[in-house]
């Protein structure tokens, strides 16, 4: 993994411009984009409940709303969307390994901590990804719905991340967990829903878009 010289964030992924030993098929690409739509699905679910997601993050809901309703629906529009980010690098890197004369690891989507040349896309996702895994792990611990006062009739909420739950590994320490947290600013970090918001709209979005120019290079 490393510079390519090309512009496309897949031939940035893979370190070369080649391209794959068997072509792309029309089934490689839907299984890819049946994936991304329901991404996209559950990011509009999660920016349903904010005023702006990629800004302020602000959650709206009904003044009076039970809070632990409140904290639940975060939580599962949050967990729906990482977890199908996962599985859409999941579905990117077994059709990678398919087609390409190389093995494409799980780490190529998850860089060490000391990997600063990997793509922005893989290089911020690791902080999502490391969130998939802490529903799987920690219990949400690691997210905390704080309430932030009235307006407009409505009761306003925002989601932070508490770095000293977060437990994104078996182990639970943040030391093993440490490459998902590296890659973004503890600041970035502490405000997940504007982090989701500008990583969807820019950084998924662009994959999203090369894998569809590397492709069509590429098709069968």
């Amino acid at each position: 993994m490393g510079e390519s010289g090309s512009t496309n964030t897949i031939d940035q992924l893979l370190g070369h411009t080649e391209g794959p030993a068997d072509p792309i098929t029309d089934r490689d690409l839907t299984r890819a984009r049946s994936s991304a739509y329901i991404v996209h699905g559950n990011f509009h679910e999660l920016a349903q409940i904010c005023d702006d997601i990629s800004t302020t993050g602000t959650i709206i809901v009904e003044e009076g709303a039970d809070k632990t309703d409140v904290d639940n629906e975060v939580y599962r529009r949050v967990h729906n969307y990482v977890s199908s980010l996962y599985s859409y690098n999941e579905q990117i890197r077994s059709i990678l390994n398919k087609r390409l004369n190389q093995h494409i690891k799980k780490g190529y989507f998850l860089p060490a901590r000391d990997n600063k040349a990997a793509p922005d896309y893989v290089r911020r996702g690791t902080f999502l990804w490391g969130l998939r895994n802490d529903f799987q792990h920690g219990d949400y611990w690691c997210l905390s719905v704080q309430y932030e006062g009235t307006r407009n009739g409505s009761d306003c909420y925002q989601l932070h991340f508490q770095k000293r739950e977060f437990e994104a590994t078996p182990k639970g320490d943040l030391d093993s967990a440490g490459d998902y947290l590296v890659h973004a600013s503890d600041e970035d970090q502490r405000y997940p829903l504007p982090y989701i918001g500008s990583f969807h709209r820019n950084l998924f979005s662009e994959f999203e878009n090369a894998f569809e120019e590397w492709c069509d290079k590429n098709r069968a």
